[in-house]
């Protein structure tokens, strides 16, 4: 059977996707051949001078970087020719397609060309999870995947394969002419028994990320699955709790040491990995004796890597034992600066003390690291907005990346924004760099787009210098010509860190 993976995605946003990777080696091990669409390889439709990564080196998110190596994947076609011509020559059996909430527009649109060759094709990741009926309300899908998707590519696959019918197969909903077929999920998948990645599937450039100024041949390498927290932006505690009501099982699950140091050994070998991000919502949800277990086998390659953590759960101790065996870099969700606005919508407990004093840590033992926050959270103001940028003048982050709110389908605070009238219920969002989609009266968009802009500019320049930002956050030619003048001077930031 042919099967095609599609990929919808954008110049710049360069992580690497492990379900493709993932499903390629499921597929293949079941005999079925496989290809990919890799939308990333293609200029922007939306707009063809856009890059992701180099927006963020130019609102000085990031250090600079060369993207040689990016660009050895590069095809300078229109896209959507560029797939119409894929699907007509390689006529696949099975389309599937992985959605996330801010791609599925170019997911879409790709699908709508072909749409008249009829091919069966099924819609899986975060967005159909959590919107099913939306995405099954075009012609151009007919079955979608409720969570998890292993066991679901691989019984449709095989299935469609023997001419069987798939509408009993768990996890798995189905548009027909006299309703939707809707299976609840299965019980999660163990990932232990999930077989490697297979990177083959890739163009060449598509194996390489920037990080820290440089290009590293960098892969995913999963610790764990789900997360054990209940931030209100993210929709991993609806996956938790939609998982604990249709199934009576627990989401978060942690991948054991003995398959990671296998999976280590299959990256090195085949790939010639020159580092990894380790997978996880937060690598620290680990035990003390879990931690031990992980160093020691880590221990044994100590090939460089970076992971996401949040502040309370950094030690000295550990910061320092990860180090020796190979991290170079974390990311730190900090999110807002305002403790009280913090847990009361964000439901992160935490407080800017030990915030600034965990992150401390880090500086002292060695250990760049990105911080992660957000503006124009439902109820915010711009007042608001300069308590996390007081927060971050007392940390001192490698980079700073500075969002703007996008309500995605599962999270809490879409629900919020919905009931609040601050959006449509219909409403698709789209990527955290860009503009945001609320209209709130004590926050227009306007404001927050001119605060995310000059975000950096206000956390690294002295506050004598704020009248003159503040200028710069008009979306004007005047304020443009302001935040250009100011960006140019902020770079020398980015030569002292």
């Amino acid at each position: 059977m042919k099967v095609l993976l599609i990929y919808p995605n954008i110049r710049g946003m360069n992580m690497l996707p492990p379900a493709i990777a993932l499903f390629t080696a499921i597929l293949r091990k079941e005999g079925h051949e496989v290809r990919l669409f890799d939308s990333t390889d293609y200029p922007n439709p939306e707009d063809t001078t856009f890059d992701s990564d180099k927006l963020k080196e130019i609102n000085l998110n990031v250090r600079p970087f060369d993207d040689t190596k990016l660009k050895v994947s590069f095809i300078e076609e229109d896209v959507f020719e560029a797939f119409e011509k894929c699907v007509t020559g390689y006529k696949p059996d099975l389309m599937i397609i992985s959605l996330t909430e801010d791609m599925y527009p170019i997911g879409l649109s790709l699908l709508k060309r072909t749409g008249h060759l009829n091919i069966p094709t099924l819609a899986g990741g975060v967005f159909p999870t959590f919107a099913p009926e939306v995405v099954l309300s075009n012609p151009e899908i007919g079955m979608v995947c409720i969570g998890e998707g292993e066991n679901v590519v691989r019984e449709v696959s095989n299935r469609l394969a023997e001419g069987k019918s798939c509408e009993d197969v768990p996890g798995l909903w189905i548009r027909k002419k006299n309703g939707i077929i809707r299976n609840p999920p299965g019980p999660p998948v163990d990932i232990d028994n999930n077989p490697p990645l297979d990177l083959s599937i890739f163009r060449q450039g598509r194996l390489y990320r920037p990080m820290q100024g440089k290009v590293w041949r960098m892969f995913p390498l999963e610790t764990h699955r789900g997360c054990p927290y209940q931030c209100t932006y993210c929709n991993s505690p609806s996956q938790q709790k939609k998982y604990k009501k249709e199934t009576g099982s627990n989401f978060f699950r942690r991948k054991s040491f003995k398959r990671i140091r296998e999976e280590i050994i299959h990256f090195r070998d085949n790939y010639q990995v020159e580092a990894f991000y380790l997978w996880a919502d937060t690598l620290l949800a680990y035990t003390d004796r879990e931690f031990d277990a992980f160093i020691a086998m880590y221990s044994e390659f100590k090939i460089p890597f970076w992971c996401q953590a949040r502040p309370e759960q950094i030690t000295r101790d550990r910061i320092r034992r990860l180090r020796e065996v190979g991290l170079f870099r974390m990311a730190i969700g900090i999110e807002h600066g305002n403790e009280e606005f913090r847990r009361r919508v964000l439901k992160r407990h935490m407080s800017n003390e030990l915030i600034v004093k965990n992150l401390k840590i880090l500086n002292e033992e060695g250990i760049p690291f990105s911080v992660n926050n957000i503006m124009g959270f439902p109820y915010e103001t711009r007042e608001l907005t300069f308590d996390t940028i007081e927060l971050n003048r007392q940390i001192n982050a490698d980079s700073i990346n500075g969002y703007s709110f996008s309500p995605f389908h599962g999270t809490p605070l879409r629900k919020i924004a919905e009931k609040e009238g601050y959006i449509s219920p219909d409403l698709i969002a789209r990527s955290v760099t860009r503009p945001t989609m609320l209209n709130m009266p004590q926050y227009p968009p306007e404001q927050i787009e001119g605060m995310r802009r000059c975000f950096v500019l206000y956390i690294k320049l002295p506050k004598e210098r704020w009248p003159e930002i503040e200028k710069a956050e008009k979306l004007t030619p005047e304020g443009d010509r302001i935040w250009n003048k100011l960006r140019e001077e902020a770079r020398q930031y980015f030569t002292e860190w």
